[in-house]
């Protein structure tokens, strides 16, 4: 069963679902959304990036990056929630690579990973809505709540940046900088092969000139 409004309301007052920081405002009629958090590192970066402080995380064309979001979740083990990038950032380009489900029992801040498919720039402000959680009740509690390796926890750890930082491939990102200039060289070269189909035949018809000219004054 999926959660209204006034279900996840309830939920939340009777600590089944915790969520820190609650606002009223982020409950949808079926979903509450969640919010961009205070740390993330991209590919481009290729470094761990307080949010907060630089107001926004930026995704250039290609990127891949990681991000914690604002809230602090803890489902009981009779709940499930399953979550999906908000419209406005699918439709600006953006894919999430995590998720989608909130297993019974899960206590933290999710990790989201997302990638920028377009060619041009996107950027996340700091707090603003990122996915949309809807919460399911289950028939009954689970019996082997989530216990995995992101259980309890509340920001990225160095396992996390390592992936980023330290990567030796090439960034997709990168990848599409470099085709970006090459394009742009080949667009050169191209327009100087142009010019050169008319300055050679001049050339040679200015060199023709001065050799009869030379001919005849001899």
């Amino acid at each position: 069963m999926i959660l209204t409004d006034r279900q996840i309301r309830e939920a939340y007052k009777a600590g089944d679902i915790f969520i820190d920081p609650f606002k009223e405002s982020q409950i949808q009629p079926a979903t509450y959304d969640l919010r961009v958090g205070e740390q993330g590192a991209t590919t481009s970066t290729k470094k761990l990036i307080n949010i907060r402080e630089q107001g926004y995380l930026l995704l250039r064309p290609g990127d891949f990056a990681i991000i914690t979001v604002l809230e602090k979740l803890r489902l009981s083990s009779q709940y499930v929630g399953r979550f999906g990038l908000r419209s406005k950032y699918t439709r600006k380009g953006l894919s999430a690579t995590t998720g989608p489900q909130i297993d019974p029992g899960y206590e933290g801040r999710l990790i989201l990973g997302l990638t920028n498919l377009t060619p041009k720039s996107a950027s996340l402000p700091y707090k603003d809505d990122i996915v949309s959680v809807e919460f399911h009740r289950l028939e009954e509690p689970s019996s082997k709540p989530y216990s995995g390796p992101y259980q309890h926890k509340f920001e990225l750890g160095a396992e996390d940046i390592e992936i980023i930082v330290e990567s030796e491939a090439m960034a997709l990102s990168e990848v599409l900088t470099t085709l970006g200039s090459l394009s742009q060289n080949v667009g050169r070269l191209a327009s100087d092969v142009k010019m050169l189909k008319w300055i050679v035949p001049l050339i040679v018809t200015i060199g023709i000139a001065v050799i009869g000219i030379i001919v005849a004054v001899s």
